[in-house]
């Protein structure tokens, strides 16, 4: 199949996944209640929660960096700037091409900073798992913090999940099954035909992996984590106060953290820029934790994507400004290294 229309099938199925669970995720609001709530929220509340976006992505950079001058042979620290711009032109580029941006942004630190490209990705192997871990973390704070909470919701969950698998058609749980041993089997099939070039590139991810270890500062990296999750944790309360919901249902810094935490299971997904995806999971932290209505609840999963959206967008045009590039050239030098 060609490249080309395997990355138009693969953003189409993302579309379809996103555009399905953001009409879930709205489907019981009042649309028009939601722009009046938008129309009369307190804006001056969006200043800090830029802010705290900038710091994220300068936080980031800063981790990162560190990752990158621990691989082996490098004589020189990458600029902060460098990493900066790159982050943010990930991030850009993630919206057009779900996922490709890790590659965009690897791809231009490997170039401008003439490090191999594949044990720079490893690098940015190593930072995901970090915030796999710092996510992971996240979510078992709020077990603790809303056990009661969690295990109410979670029962419901296991007994739509019981009574939907009940009444589902015996020739779909068999078309199921068939589609899932398919991709078992092919998933072993292209392991098997790349297993050359996949040695190779494991080896490289290696390096990049280690280079946690390699840096010498854990104690630096497990700050930059701690803060870059802090940021996170009040850009997803800040937009509370935009909207009142602090004294309407009374949510504080510690749910928001909650919310911060679920939504990002919702990022995580194939979905273009975490639309649907994360206004579904971020909607349903709000109604079945907090008892939130859907309205309100929406509305603040419209506000806090759709301003991550433009700042993120802005940002990277910024940096592509600033690294005398095109959106284009970085996309396709992308796809190149993906391939």
């Amino acid at each position: 199949m060609p490249d080309r229309l395997k990355g138009l099938l693969s953003l189409l199925v993302s579309l379809a996944l996103g555009l399905g669970l953001l009409w879930l995720a709205l489907r019981g609001a009042d649309l028009g209640a939601v722009a009046e709530a938008l129309a009369q929220g307190e804006w001056v509340w969006l200043v800090p929660f830029v802010l705290a976006g900038l710091a994220s992505v300068v936080i980031r950079a800063w981790r990162w960096g560190l990752l990158i001058d621990a691989l082996p042979g490098r004589q020189r620290r990458v600029p902060l700037g460098l990493t900066t711009a790159s982050v943010a032109i990930g991030y850009l580029v993630n919206y057009a091409a779900p996922r490709l941006g890790e590659v965009a942004r690897a791809a231009n630190v490997s170039r401008r900073a003439e490090a191999p490209f594949s044990a720079v990705f490893g690098t940015v192997v190593a930072e995901r798992v970090l915030d796999v871990i710092a996510l992971a973390l996240a979510l078992g704070s709020v077990a603790v913090l809303f056990g009661d909470r969690v295990g109410a919701v979670l029962g419901e969950a296991t007994a739509h999940l019981g009574g939907l698998a009940a009444s589902t058609p015996g020739w779909a749980v068999a078309l199921a099954v068939a589609v899932a041993l398919a991709g078992v089997a092919l998933a072993a099939w292209l392991l098997r035909r790349g297993s050359g070039k996949l040695s190779e590139l494991l080896a490289s991810f290696r390096d990049g992996l280690a280079s946690v270890g390699r840096t010498g500062r854990p104690g630096t990296v497990l700050l930059s984590t701690v803060l870059l999750w802090a940021s996170y944790g009040l850009m997803a309360d800040l937009p509370l106060r935009l909207l009142g919901m602090d004294e309407a249902f009374g949510l504080g810094l510690g749910d928001a953290w909650a919310v911060m935490a679920i939504g990002g299971i919702g990022m995580a997904l194939p979905a273009p820029g975490g639309t649907g995806s994360f206004h579904y999971a971020t909607v349903q932290a709000l109604t079945l934790l907090f008892a939130v209505p859907v309205t309100p609840a929406a509305t603040y999963a419209l506000l806090v994507h759709a301003t991550g959206i433009v700042f993120y967008c802005v940002l990277g045009v910024a940096a592509l400004a600033v690294q005398g590039t095109s959106l284009g050239t970085l996309t396709a030098r992308a796809r190149a290294h993906a391939a």
